[in-house]
C-alpha cells in the first residue's frame, strides 16, 4: 500500500514538474528573425512563435496576438498598410491554421479613393461567412447582411439618404436597391425579391419568385415574374419556370415604370427592420475612419505592444 502510494506520488510530481517546464518555456519571451525576414518578439516554443507576440513583416504588415506552433492561431490583430494603390488592411478577432477563422471584424480603406468597406462576423479563411457588410465608394453606399439561409443586399445613393434610413425612417430614405432571398427548407431554392431603381430609368428592374445560386455566388430566377425597363416607350416582362424562359411581352411604358419600382420598394422596406441597427453601427465606424497614420504615433494594441515604424 505504501509502495503504491509513493508510485502514485512520485508520477503526480513529475507530471506537475514536466507541466512547469512546458509553461516555462513557452512563456519566454525572445525575438527571432525568420528565414523569410519576418522578425518576431514573444513567447516561444522549440525556436517557434508559441503563445503571446507579435510579427511584422517589413515595415507596413504586423500582427500581434497569439500563437500556436508557430502559426497565427486564437485572437489577433493584424494590419497591412499601404498595399499597392494604397489600400489598408486591418482584420482584428479569432484566427486558426494562419487565417482569420471564427469570429473578427475586418477593414479596407482608400481615403484618396473615398473607398471604405467594413465586413463584421463569422469568417473562413478570410471571406466572410455569415455577418454584415457596409461599403462606402464615393458616394454610393452598399449595406448586406448574409448566413446559410439569408441574404439582403440595399444600396442608397448618398449619405443623407443612409443617416434616415440608419435613424429608423424607413418611409423617408430613398432606396436604390433592394434585393431579400430566404432559403426554402433545405432545398437550394431561396424565395425573394430584387427592386432596383435608377435615375435614368436604365436599368430599373423587378424580379419576385425562387432563385437559385449561379455563378459568382450571384442570384438569378429561377422560377418567378421578371420586368426590366427596355427603353422609352416600353419595359419588358419576362416569366421564368425551372430557369427557362417561357414567354416574354413589351408592355408600354407610359412615365411610370419608374413609379412602379419605386412602390415595390417602399412595401418592402421592412425587411431591413431586423438588421438597421448593426448596419448603423458599421457605418458610424467608416465615418469616424481617419487617415491611415503611421504606427509611430497610433494608439492600437498592436502599435504599443511592439512598436514598427511604417514607411
Amino acid at each position: 500500500m505504501i509502495r503504491t502510494y509513493l508510485s502514485f506520488f512520485t508520477l503526480a510530481l513529475l507530471f506537475l514538474m514536466f507541466t512547469d517546464e512546458k509553461t516555462e518555456a513557452s512563456s519566454q519571451k525572445v525575438s527571432l528573425t525568420l528565414p523569410n525576414g519576418a522578425t518576431y518578439y514573444g513567447e516561444v516554443k522549440n525556436n517557434k512563435p508559441h503563445g503571446k507576440g507579435t510579427m511584422r513583416w517589413g515595415p507596413s504588415k504586423v500582427y500581434s496576438g497569439e500563437w500556436y506552433h508557430g502559426q497565427r492561431s486564437g485572437t489577433g490583430k493584424y494590419i497591412s498598410d499601404k498595399l499597392p494603390e494604397d489600400m489598408k488592411i486591418v482584420y482584428e478577432g479569432e484566427w486558426r491554421n494562419d487565417r482569420p477563422n471564427g469570429t473578427g471584424i475586418r477593414s479596407e480603406s482608400n481615403p484618396d479613393l473615398e473607398f471604405h468597406v467594413i465586413s463584421k462576423g463569422i469568417f473562413k479563411d478570410h471571406d466572410l461567412l455569415s455577418g454584415y457588410t457596409v461599403m462606402q465608394s464615393m458616394d454610393i453606399l452598399w449595406f448586406e447582411y448574409r448566413n446559410g439561409n439569408t441574404l439582403l443586399e440595399f444600396s442608397v445613393s448618398d449619405q443623407e439618404q443612409a443617416n434616415e434610413l440608419m435613424q429608423s425612417e424607413l418611409a423617408r430614405g430613398r432606396i436604390q436597391l433592394l434585393n431579400y432571398y430566404k432559403r426554402d427548407k433545405s432545398t437550394p431554392d431561396y424565395k425573394g425579391f430584387a427592386y432596383a431603381n435608377e435615375m435614368e430609368d436604365y436599368g430599373s428592374s423587378i424580379s419576385e419568385g425562387v432563385y437559385r445560386t449561379g455563378d459568382y455566388g450571384v442570384m438569378e430566377l429561377y422560377t418567378g415574374l421578371n420586368q426590366r425597363f427596355e427603353d422609352e416607350e416600353y419595359y419588358r416582362v419576362e416569366n421564368y419556370k425551372n430557369g427557362r424562359l417561357v414567354s416574354a411581352r413589351e408592355v408600354p411604358e407610359n412615365g411610370r415604370f419608374a413609379g412602379i419600382v419605386q412602390g415595390k420598394i417602399n412595401n418592402k422596406k421592412h425587411v431591413l427592420q431586423p438588421y438597421i441597427g448593426e448596419f448603423s453601427k458599421l457605418l458610424k465606424d467608416i465615418e469616424n475612419e481617419s487617415e491611415p497614420e503611421g504606427c509611430s504615433n497610433s494608439s492600437t494594441s498592436v502599435c504599443g505592444t511592439f512598436p514598427i515604424q511604417f514607411e
